[in-house]
């Protein structure tokens, strides 16, 4: 398992050993560009917009909001997600902002290991890497730019209309925002045009969600790595480290992430409760995060974060795809979302480039593509997402128990711990065995001179 492991992140990241640059040889030769329109300007739009742009296609990019800014919570870059920013030429930038997180901590109130999952165990010179979403965002935001996409701010598109030749999209009031060849859905979890796809579907908003905020860390403040703890499912306090903020000021201290989960319908009354009262409880479950709330002195430097499970039948609809949180939405408890928005706009470029034809993209076949390729990893993360909201974020009593029982082999048992942290990586694909081979879905490498 372990050898495995070490020739498959090896593979992998080797061959994203190249930058934007070099992501599509036939870069030169697409004489019939498509006019794909993106909606969303978050991981998986801009990604996306950056690899289709690379192709030579004329990428238009709606965002509803009029001046995009680098916000949001911390996130956790897995492997997978290292090794796309690779391929896309940002990963050097996102290690120099970034925080290495070598391994998962987490316990309970009484200090029973629950959570114990280590990154170089699993194989050597395997980390996560603690980043502020907001400075993801940043790199993400400039290298779209750079690469030619056409962005339309403060346009809000409330409703397409396709038909076999293309995709025309409407704003407030039907108002006509253009025709396109194309057009992918990537506006997040909450995405209302997502029901204008004739796919089934669901989306079920999470009765759980967060408090989270990135706070500056105190003098003296000792490292840490993603460190958890839990009072049963009900309480859980994390910290993480997320390095700096885009064009922090030298001196600016490291981020770390906090995030303090709780019912949504506790909102009011967290709000209305003050904060010493708050700040007790949190203190007492882990007493290592008194320093940084010292920091917290208004109840609105904490944001609420919140979240929904999406399910689709599948992600396609002729000309019309979803990707990121809009097409496979989840609970954060595996912390994959970017991830699997980097990975989604790699394969899109993939299926994008091989239904290439002389007369032009065959857009139904490339999308139906897309869903082929996805769907076992994205089922895989979907309904392992599922199983493990309710051991670590409900009101029940035997969840969270027999997840102190049993969470805490990984730790001891070496076969559970490859499998876990396979997991955590964002590389399987099935419980018992397949990965995710990224490189399968790269370009061709150039025809020799």
């Amino acid at each position: 398992m372990r050898s495995r492991a070490v020739l498959a992140l090896l593979a992998m990241m080797a061959a994203a050993a190249h930058d934007v640059a070099s992501l599509d040889t036939d870069m030169p030769t697409n004489s019939h560009p498509g006019r794909i329109a993106v909606v969303g300007g978050g991981v998986a739009g801009c990604a996306a917009a950056i690899l289709l742009c690379a192709q030579g296609h004329q990428v238009t990019l709606f965002e509803a909001v009029a001046d995009p800014r680098p916000v949001g919570a911390g996130l956790l870059l897995q492997p997978t997600g290292q090794a796309i920013l690779r391929r896309l030429g940002l990963l050097d930038e996102v290690l120099a902002h970034g925080a290495p997180v070598q391994r998962l901590f987490g316990d309970n109130a009484r200090g029973r290991t629950v959570l114990d999952l280590d990154y170089g165990r699993f194989a050597p010179g395997c980390f996560g890497l603690g980043i502020q979403r907001g400075t993801l965002f940043g790199l993400l935001w400039r290298r779209m730019l750079a690469a030619g996409t056409t962005v339309r701010l403060a346009t809000s598109v409330e409703g397409f209309a396709q038909d076999d030749a293309g995709v025309t999209l409407a704003g407030a009031g039907g108002v006509e925002l253009g025709r396109f060849d194309a057009l992918i859905l990537a506006n997040g979890s909450f995405s209302s045009l997502r029901a204008g796809m004739q796919v089934q579907q669901a989306q079920a908003p999470f009765p759980w969600g967060a408090l989270w905020a990135v706070l500056p860390a105190p003098p003296g403040f000792a490292p840490v790595e993603l460190r958890q703890r839990f009072r049963s499912a009900r309480e859980m306090v994390g910290l993480m480290p997320v390095g700096r903020a885009l064009d922090a000021p030298t001196g600016e201290p490291r981020g770390i992430n906090f995030f303090w989960s709780l019912p949504l319908a506790d909102v009011p009354a967290w709000q209305a409760g003050g904060l010493p009262a708050w700040k007790a409880r949190v203190e007492a479950l882990m007493p290592m995060s008194a320093p940084l709330l010292e920091s917290i002195t208004a109840p609105g430097q904490l944001r609420v974060a919140r979240y929904a499970d999406v399910s689709m039948q599948r992600w396609h609809d002729r000309r019309v795809l979803a990707i990121g949180d809009a097409a496979h939405g989840m609970s954060p408890q595996l912390g994959q979302g970017a991830n699997m928005a980097l990975i989604d706009a790699w394969v899109l470029a993939h299926c994008v480039r091989t239904a290439r034809t002389p007369r032009g993209v065959a857009w139904n076949d490339a999308f139906a593509g897309w869903s082929d390729e996805r769907r076992p990893h994205l089922r895989f993360y979907q309904r392992s997402s599922v199983a493990l909201t309710p051991l670590f974020q409900s009101h029940g009593r035997v969840a969270p128990l027999l997840r102190d029982l049993f969470f805490g082999l990984p730790g001891r048992w070496s076969w559970v711990h490859q499998h876990s942290v396979a997991a955590l990586a964002g590389l399987k694909t099935g419980w018992l065995s397949g990965r995710i081979d990224l490189a399968r879905y790269d370009p061709p490498a150039a025809a020799p001179p």
